[in-house]
């Protein structure tokens, strides 16, 4: 699969306007080289975005290290979220467990609960994606700490081997 055409419908709610098509990867990316990550983190990336929980780990760690810039432009969370639910169609991955109350997606998969406020995105319609709409989640998302660790899980590289290598390079 091409990650160029990964392309998904954003389905807006009632009374805001027409579903657009967005086209994922270069939103992506162009997120990556604002993070300046480098070719390890970019491979990894590419890799992740072929599968649910790969989307999910590629989203969590664009958020959060993302939060390092403050005028980050998060134009990818939708559709990079949208392409998780997509993806999770086919490989049962995650469940997506809206909280209507909270505007927080979260992301059920078998071995993390990842969990993204969608507020700014108020105009998608997350409940018509969602196996389940809640008014209040009782889960704590895990992974934000280790969001490169989840993300190196894609990588041809084993997470302490980056560590040791990247703290030689910013010696």
């Amino acid at each position: 699969m091409n990650l160029e055409d990964l392309r998904v419908t954003v389905p807006r709610k009632n009374g805001f306007g027409e579903s657009t098509d967005a086209q994922v990867w270069p939103l992506v990316e162009r997120t990556l080289q604002k993070l300046e990550a480098d070719e390890i983190a970019l491979d990894a990336a590419r890799k992740a975005m072929l599968t649910s929980q790969g989307c999910l780990a590629v989203a969590n760690y664009l958020i959060s290290e993302s939060e390092r810039f403050p005028r980050m432009d998060y134009s990818f969370r939708a559709p990079l979220l949208i392409l998780a639910v997509k993806h999770a169609e086919n490989d049962s991955g995650a469940d997506l467990i809206y909280d209507e109350v909270e505007a927080m997606a979260y992301f059920e998969t078998d071995d993390y609960l990842y969990g993204f406020l969608v507020m700014k995105e108020w105009s998608v319609d997350w409940a018509s994606m969602a196996a389940e709409v809640v008014q209040s989640y009782d889960g704590e998302p895990t992974g934000g700490e280790f969001a490169l660790d989840h993300l190196l899980e894609y990588a041809d590289v084993a997470v302490e081997a980056y560590r040791r290598d990247h703290e030689k390079w910013s010696e």
